[in-house]
């Protein structure tokens, strides 16, 4: 809009939904991340550095006709969670350390987790074998872990309640869960556009982890600030767009 262009939003499209519209120009552009495309669209098992897996699925998706823009700067992948103090307190600040405490420890995850192959590759790659395993709304795990409720859960990495509750997100040093970039992604029919792709530009690598955060962290909320377009807005501003 800022650049003079139109823009009609659609929502509630699943990712293997929205790839397939995009890819048959139902859509123009959306926002996805590099590991659900590289392990869900396109079931890769190896896992290559970032920038590879980036420049590899950017040849995959044009051979598709996708154009991969680029990546906007922060992650939105999954990872294991702990209160912050409790992980000092017990040592624990990677997976691998995680893994000796874990059969003594609960862990909470989406209602799709632990069928994931994330889930499977941290088992493979650390061993993990927790006391138990819960399922829960993703809106109720981060208050239930910061309350002890349960000890660890698989959050997002991107989600405003990791500072909010002073949350640590646990290193991966196997680089068994991919990196989950935010990528944005434009149609076959969109890959000339040089009014659309100019204007999308400014949003490249501009958004980093902290202001993701942030930004979620306020569209949580219940007041007219909270809406999408507001905290849009926000973003918008907060990256130094005019």
């Amino acid at each position: 809009q800022a650049a003079g262009l139109q823009a009609l939003t659609r929502e509630g499209l699943g990712s293997s939904v929205i790839f397939q519209a995009l890819a048959a120009n139902n859509i123009d552009v959306y926002v996805d991340y590099s590991g659900t495309l590289w392990v869900n669209q396109f079931h890769r098992t190896d896992m290559p550095p970032r920038e590879t897996l980036l420049a590899e699925l950017k040849e995959i998706l044009a051979k598709q006709d996708i154009t991969l823009l680029g990546a906007l700067g922060f992650e939105n992948a999954y990872a294991l969670v702990m209160p912050r103090q409790r992980a000092d307190a017990l040592g624990i600040h990677s997976i691998t350390d995680l893994a000796a405490h874990a059969p003594t420890l609960s862990i909470a995850g989406d209602y799709e987790f632990f069928s994931r192959p994330e889930w499977t590759a941290l088992q493979k790659a650390y061993g993990l074998s927790f006391r138990t395993q819960r399922q829960m709304q993703p809106d109720f795990m981060y208050a239930a872990v910061a309350s002890g409720n349960v000890d660890v859960i698989a959050g997002y990495t991107s989600e405003g309640r990791i500072k909010e509750y002073d949350l640590e997100t646990l290193a991966d040093p196997k680089h068994a869960i991919p990196p989950y970039d935010a990528v944005l992604l434009l149609a076959p029919r969109r890959a000339h556009d040089a009014a659309l792709q100019e204007a999308l530009k400014p949003l490249l690598e501009r958004i980093d982890i902290a202001t993701m955060r942030e930004a979620n962290l306020r569209a949580s909320g219940s007041s007219a600030n909270s809406s999408p377009a507001a905290v849009a807005r926000w973003l918008w501003q907060k990256i130094g767009g005019k």
